[in-house]
């Protein structure tokens, strides 16, 4: 089915989510890995994208989860299935409910404070890992985890409080700052967000000697290297390197991997519509679409990559670069300042490339109502997930009641 007949059938904007691809994308990262280590188990990360769709395809292929907060438990627990013990449960702030429930279903729960163990150990959590803070891209301390010098003293405090001390942890972040935060060069947050994914495989492989270091001197059965690995075939060579040097440290055990982007990120596209074509007054191109920086906040750290569905350029010719605008009310919804996509009329469609990491979970209710998903799953295309509707935006609302004097 034609992106052009599926949005005459579900509207423009249109979320494009492939399963298939993503499906594709689980098999070659497990692959890679499991030709170098004989024990590995992929959990995936549900905060880079929550289509249903998605989560229960990684479930059937055996996946576990890796979530961050009450609501991506439950959709995992409740929606999806993924038995208690698939589950990893991560960030920074655990709710009290988050926990029991945890404990009650017997799910992993990676400590991000030596603090945070007392919580663990009073909502009845048997099963605990450490996060082990590991700097960000740029150098920085990481704003996660345990300072690797504490850790040691934590994991035994973990094993004093009775918890079962079952894994070290460590999410290389992949979104650092170009001045430190404070640093009276660092200005606004947007000012100074630099995104490095993927890294090269000497940094997973020294976070790696670090864990199994670490793991030695506790006794600790896995090592969870997170995520920010690239995608296969180029994981191969992270994969290798980690390898190397865990056979180096002697360490035997189970490796977790906690891969997003590299299952999503290409296994997903936005359709836009142009709506709109002007010059401005500087001789600039300008394309408005029906959806902007609401819908792909990833644009304020960088541009995705469009493409025109069928350009009119004609042969010969070279067309100006065209501004490409989003349809909100704010001067800086663009979605792109310089796109070469040929001579634009409104009608045509635009598609975002490889927009499945972070970008629809972090889209925002401003603006106009929010796109349905279309899955393509075993090769057919169906309607993951409809349009927004007007109740969708009032459905929480309550009136209040009249109060006489």
């Amino acid at each position: 089915m034609s992106v052009v007949a599926l949005l005459a059938e579900h509207g423009s904007p249109l979320w494009l989510a492939d399963v298939d691809r993503a499906r594709e994308r689980l098999a070659g990262f497990r692959a890679a890995w499991s030709a170098v280590w004989p024990d590995v188990e992929i959990s995936y990360s549900y905060k880079t994208n929550r289509t249903t769709a998605f989560l229960r395809a990684f479930a059937d292929d055996d996946a576990g989860a890796e979530v961050v907060c009450a609501a991506e438990y439950a959709l995992a627990r409740d929606i999806v299935g993924v038995d208690g013990a698939r589950i990893t449960v991560n960030g920074p702030a655990k709710p009290d409910a988050l926990l029991a429930r945890s404990a009650a279903d017997g799910a992993l729960v990676i400590a991000d404070s030596a603090a945070e163990l007392e919580r663990l150990a009073l909502a009845g959590v048997s099963r605990v890992g450490l996060r082990v803070g590991l700097p960000g891209p740029e150098g920085h301390p990481s704003r996660f985890g345990i300072a690797p010098a504490a850790v040691v003293a934590a994991g035994r405090r973990a094993r004093d409080l009775g918890l079962t001390l079952e894994v070290l942890s460590v999410h290389l972040v992949s979104t650092d700052f170009t001045a430190a935060l404070g640093d009276e060069r660092s200005g606004t947050l947007a000012a100074n967000v630099r995104v490095g994914w993927a890294k090269p495989p000497a940094v997973h492989a020294q976070a790696a000697t670090i864990l199994a270091r670490l793991a030695a001197e506790l006794g600790v059965p896995t090592i969870d290297l997170g995520g920010g690995l690239p995608a296969a075939p180029a994981v191969a060579e992270h994969a290798a390197a980690v390898g190397e040097v865990l056979l180096r440290e002697g360490f035997g055990g189970r490796v977790l991997l906690e891969p997003g982007r590299a299952l999503v990120a290409d296994a997903v596209d936005l359709a836009l519509t142009v709506v709109a074509v002007k010059t401005l007054a500087d001789g600039t191109v300008c394309a408005v679409v029906d959806g902007g920086t609401d819908l792909l906040p990833g644009a304020l750290w960088a541009w995705p990559q469009l493409e025109a569905l069928a350009p009119r350029g004609r042969a010969g010719t070279v067309s100006s670069p065209t501004l490409v605008a989003g349809p909100l009310c704010l001067n800086i919804d663009v979605v792109a300042p310089a796109a070469p996509l040929g001579e634009l009329a409104v009608g045509d469609v635009l598609i975002a490339r490889a927009v499945g990491a972070y970008q629809q979970v972090q889209s925002t209710q401003f603006g106009d109502l929010r796109p349905g998903v279309v899955a393509r799953d075993g090769g057919t295309w169906r309607i993951a997930r409809r349009r927004e509707e007007l109740s969708d935006l009032i459905i929480s609302d309550r009136e209040e009641p009249s109060w006489s004097a």
